[in-house]
């Protein structure tokens, strides 16, 4: 798995069109305030070790977000990161592991919808971990 997060004063995202995936969410608008925002891509690799993923994911995005003092994140499903995604149906497992781990750590936490196309209105912070990348191992 890998992730991009930006440090955003706000978002709001809205709905498009759908995506070409085989796996397509109902779509909904989002909105958040002082957030973290996730670009998330499951990768092949991740399949077949997926509970580690989702934990050390889990532990890594929390991280970030305490360093941040951060309490509301927003999980973005990104397939077009890097190559080889996951099949959807893992990928969509997965972030709903991660969502439902980071809300147990107490964060506010958000997801747009898989296989879905968004229109984002974002502020992002210009400090020095405003944006980071990770890949977890």
């Amino acid at each position: 798995m890998r992730f991009l997060a930006w440090h955003v004063d706000y978002l709001k995202a809205e709905p498009t069109e759908r995506g070409r995936s085989s796996v397509v969410e109902e779509p909904r608008p989002v909105s958040a305030q002082n957030a973290l925002l996730v670009f998330v891509h499951v990768e092949k690799g991740d399949e077949d070790r997926q509970a580690a993923v989702v934990e050390k994911a889990t532990n890594e995005i929390a991280s970030i977000a305490g360093q941040l003092k951060v309490r509301t994140i927003v999980l973005n499903p990104f397939a077009h990161l890097f190559a080889e995604p996951s099949k959807p149906e893992i990928a969509v497992d997965l972030l709903g592991r991660i969502y439902a781990a980071l809300a147990e750590k107490g964060f506010e936490v958000l997801r747009l919808s898989f296989g879905s196309f968004y229109e984002l209105e974002l502020k992002a912070k210009g400090h020095r971990i405003a944006r980071v990348a990770r890949t977890v191992p």
